[in-house]
This record gives structure tokens, sequence and C-alpha cells, in this order.
């Protein structure tokens, strides 16, 4: 049998994307209809929120359809540290996948990928958890020794490795599958130690 040959392509040739809102934090609250997503959230692959995390009430959601983040939505940060600091999980580029059923919105210097019938969202995920090619879109970070940052722009120029999309959809189920027996064995583990 034949091994499918993975093709370089230009990231923004098969894919969009959108870049969150820049929300006062005067509007902020702590129990808002809408979750607000920001850089903090972003915490190892995952979106997560936190006692402190803000939300809005919106008046007119349609204003900011393009903002809301849902189910398995693929998210950047782009600002963090730069690659000299020794904490990965603060660096800028880290991605995230949005795993919760809560309305939220996507804040400034967070972008997420638009949903594209050329490539499997959950496939790039994937793709930029892997320590190479995330290190690599981190060191293209500019700005100082203290905060680095990127733009959809410099994602959008990265040259990735791409099969087709049946074989990066079959790749994302698999790992998806294998990252939801892993939580459910920390859930099983932390109703035991409980």
């Amino acid at each position: 049998m034949k091994m499918e040959e993975w093709k370089e392509v230009r990231l923004g040739d098969y894919c969009d994307f959108q870049n969150g809102y820049a929300f006062k934090s005067s509007e902020f609250k702590t129990n808002g209809e809408y979750k607000i997503v920001k850089i903090k959230e972003l915490k190892d692959g995952l979106v997560k929120f936190f006692d402190d995390s803000a939300s809005v009430d919106v008046q007119d959601i349609k204003e900011f359809e393009k903002y809301k983040i849902y189910r398995n939505d693929v998210l950047f940060a782009l600002t963090g540290d730069p690659v000299s600091k020794p904490n990965p999980l603060s660096w800028v580029g880290r991605v995230s996948i949005y795993r919760s059923d809560e309305n939220a919105l996507l804040n400034q210097r967070t972008c997420k990928i638009k949903k594209s019938e050329r490539i499997d969202n959950t496939f790039l995920y994937y793709y930029f958890r892997q320590w190479e090619n995330f290190y690599a879109l981190a060191s293209k970070a500019t700005g100082s020794a203290s905060q680095a940052n990127i733009s959809t722009n410099t994602i959008a120029d990265t040259i990735i490795k791409l099969p087709s999309l049946p074989t990066q959809q079959k790749i994302a189920a698999i790992l998806s599958s294998l990252d939801d027996k892993i939580e459910l064995n920390n859930k099983i583990n932390d109703n035991l130690a409980a």
C-alpha cells in the first residue's frame, strides 16, 4: 500500500482567521451572559475559565456574531512570552481548543481559525500542539524581551505539511478520542482521590 504524500502549503491559502474584539474592561462582569476568552484563558491546549474570568452582557449579539466561539474552535494567543523565557505554557503562539458549550466571545490579541472546507481545524490544533511546530511559530514573534507578538498574517504565512482532508479527519478523530479517554481517566482519578 502506497503512503500518502503530505504536501507543503501556506496555511492562509487553506483557511482564514478571525481576530478578537477589543472589549472595554469597564464592560466586564463576573456573571455576564458571554464569557470573554482572553490570552490568560488559553492554558496548556485548552480554554479554561477561572473565578476571575471576565464576562459581558451583549445588547445585540448580531454585531458580535463573528467573535462568537463554538465548541471545537481552535484559538491562538497572539501575545505572550518570547521563546527565550523558560515556560512554554506562556509563550506567544500557543494554541488551544474550546471544549465547552458555554457562550463565549473572542477578546483582542487572540484569534480563531475560521471553519474551512479545505482543512480540518482539529487536525491543525494537533499540528500546532507538536513541539517543533509550536516552537517554529513562536520563534517568528516580534517584540521585546518581556513581550512577544505575532499576527494572524504570521500564522497565515506559515508553511505546513498537510495530508488530504480525509486523512486529516482520521488523524484528528484518533487523537481526539485519545484525549477524551485521558480526560475521562483524570475525572475517575479525581473522584477516587476525593
